[in-house]
Order: C-alpha cells, then structure tokens, then sequence
C-alpha cells in the first residue's frame, strides 16, 4: 500500500477523496490511499510538528499534499525535515513533501501551479494591469513570484491582517504588502485600483473560515477579473464579482494543477499533457 497525507483544515470535504482513485488509475498507482490531516488554522506548533512526524514515521508514506498550513509546517517543523528545494527555501514554505526510505523533502510548487492556473484567468500572454492579491500566505506570495517572473504587472499589492507576515512577505514578494484589519480596508484598496486589474482572494476565507474579504459595498474595476483561490465553499467573493458584472473565476483549475503535479511527485509519475487532460476530463465528471 502506497499512503499520500493530506494536511489541510477540512479535508474530508474535499472533491479529492472521490478522484483520487480514479487519478490513481491513470497514473499507474491503483490501490494507492489517501489519508486527510486535519489542523486549524494558527494551530499551536505542535500540532503541525506531530502531522510531519506522523508521516515520517509512517513506512507506508509516499508524501504529501499541504494546504493553508505551508508556512506553518516551514515555520515550525523545518528541522523534521532533510532538504528542501529551492522554492522551499526561498518562500519559506512547503506544499508538497515527497518521503522515500524514511527521508523527507519539502517542495514548493505553488510558483508553478498558480503560474498554470493562472492561464485560464489571464490567457497565455504575459499579464500587465494591476494585480491586488488578499491575504499573504504561501500560495498568495508564490503568486506575486511568479507574475514577476513570467510576467510584466503595472504593480501587484498584497495584504495580510499579520503584522508579522506583512514584514515577512514584504521580505520574500516584489509586491507593495499592506496591512489590513477588516474588509473595509480591502474595499479601500480595491476603489484604487486601475481598470482591468485582477483582484485575487487568498485569504482562505469563505472556505477555512466563513467571511469574505470584501464587503457587499466594495466597486470592482471596470473589465477586471475576480480569482478566488477556493473552489468550494460559500464562495462571496465571487458573489459579489458577479452582482458587478465581472468576470468571476473559481479555484478549481488551480486544484487540478495544484494536486496533479504534487501527486506526480509524490509517486514519481510522469505527468504528460495528455495524462493531465485525462485527468482533467474524470475530474469534470466527479465535481461537487
């Protein structure tokens, strides 16, 4: 038996336990588990230093998929760890971990994925407009990474409601990081920005926890985009995007990407084009 970990908040909840068997056919690895960890968010730091244990310890594990808590699981349990990539290192987070004999790698993909995703929002030219991201987690920065990478923002702005990762952030992202403290800031912000911006909910919210980074009264730019990270939950964010008439785009692009290139290097599977399209198609027929 091949064991994947899940570390995330609500995992149970995810559309994943019912694809993964179906993923696990086309790749190869049938008869492979999938386990959910589940952790809450700002959780004391032991609770994520015994979920990388658990994995560690468990000879049966292949790796890891890791959501909300990449920065955490960084942050509080690095020394669990023997190596990490260059991402990893870079953004101060793990997304994915891959374990063979009992050795640990933390990897960072979230430049990659979000880079992927990010196509189906923007299209396959390089982006220019303003870019508002909320919320200054591990997939938010990796965003602002990688649009300084592979494209040519006017200017991207973060958020974050912590001091402290504000300060980290403004040290990892090529980004104007502001701090915010309740979604009126957010409103504030958005009413600056320029037409045909992106405006990105990372916060997590309306999914890890209930809310919406913007209120009801917040003015989305004429021709701009609204990205929410998730692609479950209540999904406000989005709501309000659609009561303007603008382009509102869900998560689920950035979940197919997301753990069909962290199962592949769980497993060490090739992804090819035509696997991911495969994957893609059983997916569209499993979505809830």
């Amino acid at each position: 038996m091949r064991r994947m970990y899940f570390i995330g908040v609500t995992t149970a909840a995810s559309s994943i336990h019912a694809l993964f068997p179906q993923w696990a056919k086309l790749a190869g690895i049938d008869g492979s588990e999938l386990v959910g960890l589940d952790i809450e968010p700002g959780a004391p730091p032991q609770a994520y230093r015994e979920a990388i244990r658990r994995l560690r310890d468990d000879t049966a594990a292949w790796g890891a998929l890791v959501t909300t808590h990449k920065t955490a699981v960084y942050a509080h349990a690095r020394d669990l760890f023997d190596g990490f990539d260059g991402d990893a290192e870079a953004l101060r987070e793990v997304s994915c971990i891959v374990r063979r004999e009992g050795r640990m790698t933390g990897v960072a993909i979230d430049t990659l994925t979000s880079g992927l995703a990010l196509r189906q929002v923007t299209g396959n030219g390089p982006f220019q407009g303003e870019v508002l991201i909320m919320g200054a987690g591990g997939a938010a920065v990796a965003l602002a990474v990688h649009l300084s990478r592979r494209h040519r923002p006017s200017r991207v702005t973060l958020t974050e409601v912590s001091a402290g990762r504000i300060v980290e952030a403004s040290e990892l992202a090529p980004a104007e990081c502001m701090l915010v403290n309740v979604p009126e800031n957010h409103d504030r912000i958005l009413g600056t920005m320029a037409e045909g911006a992106l405006i990105v909910n990372a916060t997590g919210m309306g999914k890890d926890r209930p809310g919406c980074p913007i209120t009801a009264q917040a003015r989305f730019p004429a021709w701009s985009v609204a990205w929410d990270f998730n692609y479950r939950g209540d999904l406000l964010f989005l709501e309000h995007a659609r009561a303007q008439g603008i382009r509102a785009v869900d998560g689920w692009e950035y979940f197919l990407h997301g753990w069909s290139q962290i199962m592949a290097r769980v497993f060490g599977f090739g992804l090819t084009p035509e696997l991911f399209t495969a994957m893609r198609d059983e997916a569209e027929r499993w979505r809830t």
